[in-house]
């Protein structure tokens, strides 16, 4: 099926009034928030690419010199976000069929984000697609270029939110794994929480549960990844009082969703590969081995051993003893040699990481 040509007008127009620092150009890493989101759709693929800018436009424009996209200037910036959202759109080429709004200060929307809202007209059969976060609207939504007229031609005042909301049954909700769309920066705490939100290796905990939600995780599995990830936080705990380096949230992350396709066969291998594609690579690593593993007696201890541990010391929800499960699974399979074998040396390499951490927790 055919690709739609999609466009995107960002917004970096305005003064950061409610900001200590002006949004467009705060730092996240080694790019600032209007370099990130650019980058955002170049990586896309998205067919066109609308700056508009306003205020302190002298100082953003040289960020973006030689680069294919089309910068623009909204000399009425200071009238309000609506009328940079009608200079972008009065921009936009004729072969574009579908756009999407993005202000700048929403900068940590994820690429996976974007690719999903492309395809999702196709799927949906709608002409307004908005991102959504476990039940929430964000941005940026996609809009179908039969609204460019309505857009342009407004005059009811109450922004384009209020526009949309008149075409409400053209509209459709695309529910995603990315609470990036909802965080925006107003202030210089919402900044903040977005550079630790941007350092996170992991998906965070709200972003797990919509994990779990997308690949209807059943109850009790749910119980046990809940009991896993608290008996492997509070293991990460105590090695890290005692020096070690870990990694706490791509842990918990691995906590939560070793078991997310728990019912396919080869679940570890595969639910590391959905981590993977997601964006999560050492989330991705720490699930493909929780079912077996390598261990190293002499080595540092490692988020995938703690992982592996953890899971051995939870049957179903509740805590269990690791030589009395050995034992009951030992039983189990008592008739069956080749499953024995896989039993023992699985229990074994859980027997040398608890060893391991004993050493260092006393």
């Amino acid at each position: 099926m055919r690709k739609q040509k999609c466009g995107v007008i960002i917004i970096a127009a305005g003064y950061s009034s409610r900001m200590d620092g002006f949004k467009p150009l705060l730092k996240f890493g080694r790019q600032t928030a209007v370099e990130r989101v650019v980058a955002l759709y170049q990586q896309a693929g998205v067919d066109q690419i609308i700056l508009v800018l306003g205020h302190r436009e002298d100082q953003i424009r040289p960020y973006f010199d030689n680069q294919p996209l089309d910068v623009v200037v909204n000399e009425n910036f200071a009238e309000g976000m609506y009328t940079s959202i009608i200079t972008g759109v009065a921009h936009l080429n004729d072969e574009i069929e579908a756009f999407f709004i993005h202000p700048v200060d929403i900068p940590l929307v994820k690429r996976e984000t974007v690719k999903e809202l492309i395809a999702a007209p196709q799927q949906l059969s709608k002409g307004i697609i908005y991102p959504s976060f476990l039940g929430e609207r964000g941005h940026p939504p996609l809009i179908n270029i039969k609204y460019r007229s309505a857009i342009l031609d407004n005059k009811q005042g109450g922004g384009l939110k209020r526009l949309l909301a008149l075409y409400e049954a053209d509209a459709a909700d695309l529910p995603l794994i990315d609470e990036a769309i909802l965080m925006d920066m107003d202030t210089r705490a919402d900044y903040q929480a977005l550079l630790i939100y941007d350092a996170l290796e992991a998906p965070n905990l709200c972003e797990c549960y919509a994990i779990w939600e997308k690949h209807k995780l059943p109850e009790n599995i749910r119980r046990h990844c809940q009991k896993v990830k608290q008996t492997a936080t509070d293991l990460v705990a105590q090695l890290i009082d005692k020096g070690e380096t870990l990694n706490r949230p791509v842990l918990q992350a691995a906590a939560l969703l070793h078991d997310l396709v728990k019912t396919e066969k080869n679940h570890a291998v595969k639910g590391g590969e959905i981590l993977r594609d997601l964006g999560y690579p050492k989330v991705g690593a720490i699930i493909a081995v929780h079912m077996d593993i390598l261990v190293d007696a002499d080595t540092a201890i490692t988020e995938s051993e703690i992982l592996y541990l953890a899971d051995k010391l939870v049957k179903n929800d509740q805590l269990i003893d690791l030589a009395i499960r050995k034992e009951m699974v030992l039983n189990t399979y008592h008739d069956n040699p080749e499953a024995l074998k896989k039993i023992t040396r699985r229990y074994h390499n859980a027997e040398i990481i608890l060893q391991k951490i004993q050493r260092i927790i006393g």
